[in-house]
């Protein structure tokens, strides 16, 4: 499809014009595989809170580390 530029408010209200007009769908399809293969995506590692497998009563959701003298919030290796 063109787009054609309208003269101002008075122009006809079909400014669009078939660019390809002869043209059928056939030339629009894609090509298609032949065995079209299920994408496989990654996946997301889990981000369980620390220390929630110690716990019953703790949620294992994710939970910032707020502690002055946390671990896990100062980013030690090893430790989540």
């Amino acid at each position: 499809w063109l787009k054609v530029k309208s003269d101002g408010p008075r122009a006809s209200g079909h400014s669009l014009l078939h660019a390809r007009a002869g043209q059928t769908e056939q030339a629009a399809k894609m090509a298609a595989p032949a065995d079209k293969r299920k994408i496989v995506k990654k996946r997301m590692k889990k981000f369980p809170r620390f220390q929630a497998d110690r716990f019953k009563r703790m949620n294992p959701a994710w939970r910032k580390p707020r502690g002055i003298d946390g671990r896990v919030r100062r980013k030690f290796k090893g430790s989540t």
